[in-house]
């Protein structure tokens, strides 16, 4: 799992998702299929601008990266 606070189109997921995907495969641990991202959705801007409406999607990327059952992508 990778997780990261940043817009997925700004933070480091797209530099490390190919070489997460290397390492696992070389460690017989999975497929690129097997990384899961916990972050915020594609955005121009890294923050939404309200703090209110930022520490509610911070309060729910912390929950979804931390709980036990396994990610479900939509």
């Amino acid at each position: 799992m990778w997780c990261q606070e940043e817009p997925i189109n700004r933070g480091a997921y797209s530099y490390i998702a190919p070489r997460l995907s290397t390492c696992s495969r070389a460690l017989g641990r999975g497929s690129f299929e097997d990384i899961k991202y916990v972050g915020r959705a594609a955005s121009a801007a890294a923050a939404t601008g309200f703090p209110s409406v930022h520490a509610q999607e911070q309060s729910e990327l912390v929950k979804k990266a931390l709980q036990a059952e396994p990610i479900k992508l939509p």
